[in-house]
């Protein structure tokens, strides 16, 4: 041991020596230099496997897309490390500081587990998504709304034997070079599993560089997803170890009846139903039915609910958009309108109805007062009528068509408030206000932002506090951008989504503390589907959902108002 001490000072006080020598020095800085140089090469170089924590196995990329969207194909056969069982929240694990020296050169977008294993109903588990830093090909033009990311990355927990899907919605991490454009940027969720079933994900990288919010005069860009690399044994199994989940498809009828309008659930194939079908809302197109987690949606026919609605809510107002006039097409024909599955194929009943014969009401009028009993509904064309009083035994919905609070409105929206409306047509019960689809499509967030603080003024003039207010969201938007000329909608999955998000916490905001306000939100139904089903809307420009679709969006409507 002594020999070998004095060996290591010998060797140390000749390293001494040359380090004085100049010449003798560059010579060793470069050296060092160079074994710096090595490493980082190294690191950079790091597959995703080792970067996320997980035993790496030698494969090759391969960053094609396949199919009209781009679904990711290309998965991997990593093994995970095995892990100790206990959840922890996203902000209990430490990100590791090579996430942020990544590249795009030299590593693809990844996704991580980073607590993986088996996790009991209910609880949640940590998803991270890592997007490497691209020098090249930066579009300076377009940028985010305040606190949203610069990259909009679909991803979906997707189980593999029920088929379940479950959005993940993905926030920066709070750190500095979440901010800036060409740094690697770190996005994660708490992501809650309810049913039983191994999950494994499944998405892609939609846009960079804030491509996905085209505000003001900017294009919307290409739409050229941009593979995961998501290993193929990234899982996460959910158990029920005592048989006592309350989300047990077997205990669903014990569930109480749905009175909201916003619940989240899951669409579940009508083959593993343990229940008479006929008790819950039909299915769509592909066998499968939206099913809320927390209450039960029982099938309410359209002359129950129009019973519930004379009782209740014998006078309503309602405004909104092309996606209104179809669930009004449903309510006037007591379903008759697109009711069955060959109808179901045709071009109205998939996307656009607009120049369809219909003798109920005249689709292209602005203004309509619809009548309605058990039998259906018929718009109301005398003119000496009393538009004040709804006659006995019926029901009334004034519908005022609108694009938004767009400037597509001819003419301007707001000169339809100029006399005032429950002047004209009385006060209601319920006023139900659809936005998001126009405005993300042709408006600025900043001038919408306007236009609604016009709204709020004319609310608050017109609808008193026993006026409840229905917030109906945009219809969920996915997978492509949209280039139909000469009317180009600035769409997409995120910028719809924060307009929501700003509509509905706005109204909350001005009217939560005077107003029942209730959130109709539609765009979340569509959203759970399975991503092959919400691929379907793509040959859509109008982004109208399809007729099934409007028929569960209003099975969810009767149950909250009625039940």
């Amino acid at each position: 041991m002594a020999n070998m001490a004095g060996n290591e000072n010998a060797v140390l006080n000749r390293a001494i020596i040359m380090f004085r020598k100049p010449a003798r020095r560059w010579v060793l800085l470069a050296a060092v230099a160079t074994i710096i140089v090595v490493q980082l090469t190294v690191l950079l170089r790091t597959s995703p496997d080792k970067l996320a924590g997980y035993a790496e196995t030698v494969h090759k990329y391969k960053p094609e897309i396949h199919g009209n969207a781009g679904l990711l194909n290309a998965l991997y056969n990593q093994r995970l490390p095995p892990q100790e069982s206990g959840r922890k929240k996203c902000s209990e694990i430490m990100i590791p500081k090579s996430y942020w020296t990544t590249t795009a050169a030299s590593t693809p977008a990844f996704v991580t587990i980073p607590d993986v294993g088996h996790i009991n109903v209910d609880d949640t588990v940590c998803i991270r998504v890592v997007v490497p830093a691209r020098k090249q090909r930066v579009h300076m033009a377009y940028t985010p709304f305040p606190n949203t990311p610069w990259d909009s990355v679909l991803l979906d927990l997707v189980g593999q034997r029920t088929g379940v899907s479950v959005p993940v919605h993905l926030q920066p991490v709070m750190d500095i070079r979440n901010t800036f454009r060409d740094e690697s940027h770190v996005y994660e969720a708490d992501v809650r599993l309810r049913d039983v079933d191994e999950y494994r994900a499944e998405g892609y990288v939609e846009f960079r560089d804030a491509l996905w919010n085209c505000d003001g005069e900017l294009a919307p860009a290409d739409y050229i997803p941009e593979p995961l690399h998501i290993p193929s044994a990234l899982r996460v199994d959910v158990v029920d170890p005592q048989k006592t989940s309350a989300y047990d498809l077997e205990r669903y009828m014990e569930l109480p009846l749905c009175t909201d309008l916003d619940v989240e659930g899951r669409w579940v194939s009508i083959d593993a139903l343990p229940f008479n079908t006929d008790l819950v809302p039909p299915p769509d197109d592909h066998g499968r039915v939206w099913l809320p987690y927390t209450c039960r949606l029982q099938r309410i026919k359209y002359n129950e609910f129009m019973q519930c609605l004379k009782r209740q809510y014998p006078l309503m107002h309602w405004f909104g958009d092309s996606n209104l006039r179809r669930v009004l097409k449903k309510l006037t024909t007591r379903g008759d309108w697109c009711g069955t599955s060959d109808e179901h194929q045709t071009r109205p009943c998939i996307c656009e109805d607009y120049k369809e014969e219909f003798t109920p009401f005249n689709a292209t009028y602005r203004e309509l007062i619809i009548d309605f009993d058990e039998t259906g509904g018929q718009m109301l064309t005398d003119k000496d009528a009393d538009f004040l009083h709804v006659p006995d035994n019926q029901t009334r919905i004034y519908f005022h068509k609108w694009e938004g609070l767009s400037s597509k409105n001819k003419p301007v929206w707001h000169n339809s408030f100029e006399e005032s409306v429950t002047g004209r047509f009385g006060i209601p019960a319920v006023a139900m206000i659809s936005l998001t689809n126009w405005d993300a499509a042709f408006d600025t967030r900043a001038h919408f932002a306007l236009e609604l603080e016009r709204l709020f003024d004319i609310v608050k003039q017109e609808y008193p506090p026993t006026t409840e207010l229905i917030i109906r969201t945009g219809q969920y938007f996915c997978c492509r951008s949209d280039y139909d000329p000469p009317d180009t909608r600035a769409f997409s999955r995120l910028r719809n989504a924060y307009f929501d998000q700003y509509v509905v916490a706005a109204f909350q905001e001005q009217f939560g503390h005077t107003h029942k306000v209730r959130v109709w939100n539609v765009a979340s139904i569509s959203e759970h589907r399975p991503w092959s089903y919400r691929n379907e809307t793509t040959d859509c420009n109008a982004n109208h959902a399809r007729s099934e679709i409007v028929e569960i969006e209003n099975q969810v409507l009767f149950n909250a108002m009625c039940n």
